[in-house]
């Protein structure tokens, strides 16, 4: 197949160049391809870019309320927004399972994806197997794996340092939700005492320095074995942010990551009649925290733009319309980052370099993908989206999340997708999934 007459996006720049594509496989980029017994696609007036890839997404995730979206109305979003690659945080398993239980249980949920994927591993209780068990997953393709610093299964600083130490050995990636768990419960009880139980307080009971302290405090911890694969997730706050800024003016290694929420939305949609729809965890900031993170994505100190996607419905957020304490924490995201990110290459926020790299680009290498992933070169997979350039509104009711709501509902795009392709097969037409036999496939990386 080729495609021809598109723009491609490649490195920093946009070019007008014909695609090869064999065995799902990108086999020659040039001008005016011509070969013979090929079926030719014109995409004349069109933008080709590398299929996006999502470090950051919990499909099937039972948090106590399961999410509505699972692996295939997930991919299905997913694919509908430009994203062929999704690495999935799993959720908690039972108490004293193995670091494979999780894996094993999404494995068997992921077969009916329709982009490929992987997984982080998460590890909950530090004992005598640990390390045997990081060291499975290292040999299974899973170079990264996750803690928290709150929830069910925090980890403390000895337990933080000790997991530092083995992830050197292994040569792996540690993603941290940082945020200090003992001022969280702090307000929260000080809240639920004081009867101050609505959706505004879900932001006041997780104020800034909660995630600043336990970013500044990772970075120390990291810094004291010269761990140099520290990855901090959904980064939210400009107080964080001045701390990171610091390490790498340092030269300190961290790896730095934002959402699309943290970079449009504010804190005063908690003040609105449908607050529910925006509780999640980091909550929304202020606007001098946007202005800090577009700042430093500019500077290079944010490596990658993803979305924390956790879709549930508004029955299940309704939970917490009372007591904020009952709310499930998420929202969906995965279908509209791509829509929003690529409408700011188009009117000039964000450069074509910027975009390739947060969205695309970074979370291969970062990840252990870029052999196969990452960019539109020769040898690499076809994983393709054509965009077409057409002002139009984000609506909620023609995503495919489960979730049947955006918080990014009625954002003004500059274009829309047209195709998407995953390994050279189409999987979206015209804007429209096309319904398939699932082809996403698991993704080793190292």
């Amino acid at each position: 197949m080729i495609l021809k007459n598109g723009t491609i996006l490649r490195n920093d720049k946009m070019e007008l160049l014909d695609i090869l594509i064999e065995d799902g496989k990108i086999k020659k980029i040039d001008f005016d391809i011509q070969e013979e017994n090929q079926e030719v696609v014109d995409l004349s007036g069109k933008y080709i870019v590398p299929g996006a890839i999502d470090v950051h997404t919990h499909f099937d995730i039972d948090v106590g309320i399961k999410s509505v979206d699972d692996f295939i109305s997930g991919s299905i979003a997913a694919a509908c927004g430009g994203t062929t690659t999704i690495i999935d945080h799993p959720g908690f398993g039972p108490r004293g399972c193995s670091l494979e239980y999780m894996i094993d249980k999404y494995m068997i949920n992921a077969k009916f994806s329709h982009i490929d994927y992987s997984f982080h591993g998460v590890v909950q209780e530090l004992n005598e197997n640990t390390y045997e068990e990081l060291q499975k997953l290292k040999s299974r393709g899973i170079n990264s794996f996750k803690i928290y610093l709150t929830y069910l299964y925090k980890q403390n600083d000895y337990e933080i340092i000790t997991l530092f130490e083995y992830a050197k050995r292994l040569d792996m990636i540690v993603a941290v939700h940082a945020e200090n768990d003992s001022v969280i419960q702090y307000f929260k009880e000080k809240f639920q005492a004081e009867k101050k139980l609505d959706i505004t307080y879900h932001s006041h009971s997780r104020p800034n320095d909660v995630e600043a302290e336990a970013v500044c405090r990772l970075i120390k911890l990291a810094n004291i074995i010269n761990y140099e694969k520290l990855y901090l997730v959904h980064i939210s706050t400009k107080e964080a942010m001045e701390q990171i800024s610091i390490a790498k003016l340092e030269g300190k290694k961290v790896y730095v990551e934002t959402c699309t929420q943290y970079l449009y939305l504010n804190n005063d949609n908690y003040l609105k009649q449908d607050a529910i729809k925006y509780v999640l965890s980091p909550p929304l900031r202020e606007d001098k925290d946007i202005k800090s993170l577009w700042e430093n994505l500019r500077k290079g100190n944010i490596d990658i733009i993803a979305t924390d996607h956790c879709g549930f419905s508004l029955n299940q957020k309704l939970k917490g319309n009372t007591n904020f304490l009952n709310c499930p924490n998420g929202i969906p995201g995965v279908e509209e980052r791509n829509l929003i990110f690529f409408s700011e290459v188009l009117n000039g926020k964000m450069s074509v370099k910027e975009y390739l790299d947060l969205l695309v680009l970074n979370p291969a290498k970062i990840f252990g993908m870029e052999k196969f992933k990452g960019s539109i070169d020769v040898g690499k997979d076809a994983d393709l989206v054509v965009f077409e350039k057409i002002e139009n509104i984000l609506d909620e009711e023609k995503l495919h999340s489960k979730s049947k709501y955006s918080c990014f509902n009625g954002f003004k795009l500059l274009s829309k997708i047209d195709k998407t392709y995953l390994r050279g097969d189409m999987i979206v037409n015209s804007g429209i999934f096309l319904e398939k036999s699932p082809k996403g496939k698991f993704i080793e990386r190292n």
